[in-house]
């Protein structure tokens, strides 16, 4: 009988868990991910990755985004090739369901790892950021997408270094 008590206790006390959790998630319902169902599917396109003074290295681009975790996040994978380099990056894009605030985090193939803030000042527009100190300098990246419509984007990312532009990396993709 002991042990049928211990198992129903066990049971509340991981009820008691589950709620204040549940609750959290439901301050975001999953249509609060949807800001970044924009990316879904497969892309394709160029792009040109840069920084003054040199030349732009030119890239064919893929991207291919899905939904994860049952809706409530986008999962999308990017490849940028050329005769010179191969760039690849995952990202996971969701919304924090206590502060409602976009992230867009980001692993690349050259040891980056970004969390960036992600918001949608229209339905047809996200502007993200991440910001960081580097060898005692002030980092911020600016990035921008833009569905111009249901097959086309465009997007601009911009690195910053204290304050003076050091990097771009802009392009067009299409499904």
């Amino acid at each position: 009988m002991h042990r049928y008590v211990r198992i129903a206790v066990l049971a509340l006390a991981c009820a008691a868990i589950t709620v204040p959790l549940a609750d959290a998630a439901a301050q975001t319902a999953a249509p609060a991910a949807s800001r970044f169902y924009p990316f879904l599917g497969y892309w394709k396109g160029n792009g040109q990755l840069g920084a003054p003074g040199r030349d732009p290295e030119l890239l064919a681009l893929s991207l291919s985004c899905r939904k994860a975790v049952a809706g409530w996040a986008v999962r999308c994978d990017l490849v940028g090739r050329n005769d010179n380099m191969t760039m690849i990056e995952a990202d996971l894009m969701g919304v924090d369901p206590v502060t409602g605030m976009g992230h867009w985090y980001v692993v690349n193939n050259q040891g980056e790892t970004h969390d960036h803030v992600a918001e949608w000042p229209d339905p047809k527009t996200m502007i993200a950021h991440y910001e960081w100190e580097q060898n005692g300098k002030q980092m911020r990246e600016n990035v921008i997408f833009r569905f111009t419509h249901a097959k086309q984007m465009d997007f601009r990312s911009v690195l910053i270094e204290n304050g003076q532009e050091v990097g771009a990396f802009f392009g067009k993709m299409s499904r």
